[in-house]
């Protein structure tokens, strides 16, 4: 189970690792169940981490305007083992993890006391 935190109980937050270079580094990634690919960074995280640019990918934001976002590969750390994800870069300095990363999850948000959990379900 991986746990999170609420915080100023609005704002779903989960420390996981981004591998760079065989190396863990946590980074605290924002939940947002309203992206619907892996992992998001900035520009800035991205070249930072080294990570090289595959192509892009048309992407439509909460405002409802379309942007062409670039796209890497990536590593995290998931459930205590490494999996590549894909990167989706933008401007946003906030890194986050969409439902593509948390699909076959069951994640439950407790805003009483602040706490998030993913569990992993039992095949």
């Amino acid at each position: 189970m991986l746990i999170g935190t609420i915080e100023k109980s609005r704002y779903p937050r989960l420390i996981i690792a981004i591998v760079v270079q065989g190396k863990p580094i946590n980074l605290k990634f924002l939940v947002d169940s309203g992206f619907d690919d892996e992992v998001a960074l900035s520009y800035d995280q991205a070249e930072l981490f080294g990570l090289e640019i595959q192509d892009y990918v048309k992407v439509t934001y909460a405002s409802g305007e379309w942007e062409d976002e670039l796209i890497a590969q990536g590593k995290v750390v998931w459930f205590g083992e490494e999996c590549d994800v894909r990167v989706i870069l933008s401007n946003d300095e906030q890194p986050a993890i969409g439902t593509g990363l948390l699909k076959n999850c069951v994640m439950t948000m407790n805003f009483r006391n602040d706490t998030l959990t993913i569990e992993k379900p039992i095949p």
